[in-house]
């Protein structure tokens, strides 16, 4: 849970992420007027407001940011695929032979998630070619491009086996897929700074630079399905797995006020901890009345600032 530190942290980079938080809410727009009321909220409140925490030992409370941890959000989508660039990073450097592989699959016109589960299903073919049979483990990353035509699906595999020829690999993949001459790209970072960009490269999955206006069909195409998996000797390995001790580091959810451990719970998940009946009871004793959310006003005022400020450079005043 975030502390006020970190929300200090989060107003002083407004201005350097205001072009986030302006698609945040250009999603948000967009998915109201296509009757998405509820993901449309979840876009407006994210890191906007804060929600209310209590302690059920000392009985305190604070706020923290409210995050709605969305694969549509502009700002937690980073986060997402920071957290993963840095597991592959960690997976990569237990590897000997690391090299990442770009598979592609013919334009798909179908619905979106039929059109993901059939590269899911490619690519499980393919582990079970002759061609695979020195891959040792790694994870793939699936990236949709929604385009005027239909959809662009294609895979980000890293992956640790010695020099496989392109050939092999090309024509295992095409007889899978049903292409004449499929698109596949073989890369094998060098160095460490190499692999950092692929790291980087393969966790995205979002298409967060295309056309603001697909982000509907974007979320609908991936709505429910699992865009990165890992597969052999790292299968379902967790990122403490890949540190060693002294790397490990895990957040403790402590009550700011008493150090209690494991104690806080946000006030608006009451009913559900204590029961309804029960939290109208003991709600006050916890929260003296306050709201469970409210607006953090201070970025609100500097992201419009941000904004009159870029307008006025727009206009050239």
């Amino acid at each position: 849970m975030e502390t006020t530190k970190q929300r200090d942290a989060l107003i002083n980079s407004i201005k350097a992420r205001g072009k986030h938080f302006k698609r945040k809410r250009k999603y948000a727009r967009i998915f109201r007027d296509r009757g998405f009321d509820q993901i449309a909220s979840k876009l407006e409140d994210c890191e906007e407001t804060e929600l209310l925490v209590c302690c059920s030992s000392c009985h305190s409370h604070w706020y923290v940011i409210n995050r709605c941890r969305s694969r549509v959000c502009p700002l937690c989508s980073y986060r997402v695929a920071k957290e993963r660039a840095n597991y592959i990073r960690s997976m990569s450097r237990q590897m000997k032979y690391p090299k990442m592989l770009t598979l592609t699959m013919p334009r798909w016109t179908q619905a979106g998630q039929e059109g993901i589960r059939y590269l899911r299903e490619c690519f499980n073919k393919f582990k079970r070619q002759k061609v695979f049979k020195k891959v040792v483990g790694g994870a793939y990353q699936i990236e949709v491009k929604v385009k005027p035509d239909g959809y662009h699906i294609h895979m980000h595999i890293i992956y640790d086996a010695p020099f496989i020829p392109y050939q092999h690999i090309f024509s295992a993949w095409k007889k899978i897929i049903g292409e004449d001459a499929p698109q596949i790209r073989v890369e094998s970072p060098q160095s460490d700074k190499a692999m950092e960009y692929v790291a980087k490269y393969a966790a995205k999955s979002a298409d967060f630079d295309g056309d603001p206006d697909n982000i509907v069909e974007w979320y609908i195409a991936t709505k429910g399905q699992r865009l990165f998996t890992t597969f052999g000797k790292w299968y379902n390995v967790k990122m403490e797995e890949l540190l060693n001790p002294y790397e490990v580091f895990k957040p403790e959810n402590k009550c700011p006020f008493c150090a209690s451990l494991g104690t806080a719970f946000f006030a608006r998940d009451g009913p559900f901890i204590f029961g309804g009946d029960v939290w109208k009871s003991v709600r006050v004793a916890y929260t003296d009345n306050l709201p469970e959310y409210k607006d953090i006003q201070e970025i609100k005022n500097q992201l419009a600032a941000h904004s009159e400020t870029e307008h006025a450079e727009q206009k050239g005043e």
